[in-house]
């Protein structure tokens, strides 16, 4: 199942644990565009591979992320056993999500073309936000390993930080998916998809991150701005 990549952002429900994978096997939830399988988070219980392709036959795309323990994540085994997941799964999901950096990038971003599933390779900064240049240069890197989307999401203190993030949009030389953590950066989660950014993560039950707003909230305020209407 293709993703759109067009102007219009799609809201992304976080999907968090093994009850909740079960649960939107069984119904999608409402407000979310794309379902997330934090498979870091739910654990790969036995049939997580058909659970995902159960979420994809009731119309709704599947992103696997299998977040490594450096990037905020629970994955703390090898790298050779994630990538093993991460192609497992390639058949029933649409999309995967790997770090810039990440050892297995390349393989995974190889494998995941050949089956047209989208590629995002992600950034997270839990103590700050980098300078522009450095943000431009990590979409640049994502962008020339060959990822469809980058994601890049920072930890915001301050006005200056945030400034920041808002001109990386203009600035990027193809799909972005840009937001800000922590209190400071939770009014980021509405108004750079209105800038721009092509995804928007929210949760379906409690925040995976500080200053992550819920589905709900995000499908009525992008309503109310007029960048996506409500289903």
């Amino acid at each position: 199942m293709k993703i759109p990549l067009n102007p219009e952002p799609r809201i992304v429900g976080c999907i968090t644990t093994e009850e909740l994978l079960r649960q939107c096997a069984q119904k999608l939830p409402p407000d979310c565009d794309i379902l997330e399988v934090r498979l870091d988070l739910t654990g790969p219980c036995k049939d997580w591979i058909d659970l995902c392709a159960a979420i994809q036959r009731r119309g709704c795309p599947v992103l696997l992320t299998i977040r490594d323990e450096g990037q905020g994540g629970q994955w703390r085994g090898r790298e050779a056993e994630r990538l093993a997941l991460y192609l497992s799964g390639l058949k029933s999901i649409s999309a995967v999500d790997i770090e810039i950096g990440a050892r297995a990038l390349e393989v995974l971003i190889a494998e995941a073309h050949q089956h047209d599933i989208t590629v995002v390779a992600s950034f997270h900064d839990f103590n700050g936000t980098p300078d522009l240049p450095q943000l431009t240069a990590l979409e640049a890197r994502g962008r020339k390993m060959g990822a469809d989307v980058v994601k890049i999401a920072t930890l915001v203190h301050a006005p200056g930080e945030l400034a920041r993030l808002f001109a990386l949009p203009a600035q990027a030389t193809g799909p972005v998916c840009v937001m800000g953590m922590g209190a400071p950066g939770a009014i980021s989660r509405v108004a750079l998809p209105c800038a721009g950014a092509c995804w928007v993560y929210g949760a379906l039950e409690k925040p995976v991150v500080p200053g992550q707003l819920s589905c709900r909230v995000l499908a009525e305020e992008l309503d109310r701005w007029g960048v996506r209407r409500r289903k």
